[in-house]
């Protein structure tokens, strides 16, 4: 196929996808714009894994097109996921169709080999579709437990007094409820994306990409931990009310403990490149 031929045919997939998806799209921008939302990074998403594929834009012109039927195969496996998912009205089965769908679509114009090259951008787009929120809460609940528990410790081991009753902790200034954002769970995903992005662009095996990508889990724990333990502290010293959503010590905390963690996983992507470069001499 030529170019002409090909902007044609992307065109049509373009107007099919968004009459067969709109409910589906309107589904994850509610998702994607929620107060509570896991997932507001998922409109940066697309535009992430759009600049991977143009850095490769060179590299991809030197490829051979090669169209390959398979991914008509992928292409039918979206559509029946798509189905069942707007049958049982899962929104977030029907959202995961739609990266088979681009696999097969990608695979079927372009062949293999330019599938091979924008392999991990494509793979990034995982992180712009919603998991149901049954998962959400099976994973934020116990993340929960972990950092309160972890919380009231620190704060009983700095001499405060303090009583944890599930979820509420009790101090000298009142009562403290922690809530699903301090969990960890959203800075996991968030983490879990950008971490992603920084084993791709660091110049290290495949092993010790995995090994980067894994050390986001402790170091999300953590910040929310200390997160949690700052607002205890500001609660005790200045009240409820400075600690309280959307006060401005709630949300800089929030701001701290994010480009803490982002430290923390550079420096660390940074310190594997290292031991590889000190091994190499």
């Amino acid at each position: 196929m030529n170019n002409k031929y090909h902007i044609f045919f992307i065109s049509i997939i373009l107007i099919l996808f968004a009459v067969c998806y709109h409910t589906t799209l309107i589904w994850m921008y509610g998702r994607f714009m929620g107060s509570d939302s896991y997932y507001s990074h998922g409109f940066i998403i697309p535009l992430v894994s759009g600049f991977f594929i143009w850095q490769k834009k060179d590299v991809l012109k030197k490829e051979k097109v090669e169209a390959s039927w398979w991914g008509l195969l992928f292409v039918f496996i979206a559509l029946l996921t798509h189905i069942s998912g707007t049958i049982i009205y899962v929104f977030s089965v029907s959202g995961f169709s739609i990266f088979f769908l681009i696999i097969g679509i990608t695979l079927f114009i372009y062949g293999k080999n330019i599938l091979r090259r924008i392999f991990f951008p494509l793979i990034f787009l995982l992180f712009m579709f919603p998991v149901p929120s049954a998962m959400i809460n099976s994973i934020s609940f116990p993340l929960k437990i972990i950092v309160t528990k972890l919380s009231v410790y620190i704060i009983g081991v700095l001499g405060i007094a303090v009583f944890q009753e599930g979820f509420n902790i009790s101090i000298p200034a009142g009562d403290l409820l922690v809530g699903n954002p301090c969990s960890g769970l959203r800075s996991l995903i968030t983490f879990f994306a950008l971490g992603s992005v920084l084993a791709y662009l660091t110049p290290i095996d495949s092993v010790k990409k995995y090994i980067l990508i894994l050390f986001v889990i402790p170091i999300a724990l953590i910040c929310n931990m200390v997160r949690v333990v700052i607002l205890i502290l500001i609660s005790h010293f200045w009240g409820l009310a400075a600690a309280a959503p959307e006060s401005f010590w709630h949300n800089a905390s929030g701001i701290f403990v994010f480009i803490t963690g982002m430290l923390l996983l550079f420096y660390i992507g940074k310190l594997i490149e290292w031991k590889i470069s000190k091994a190499d001499i």
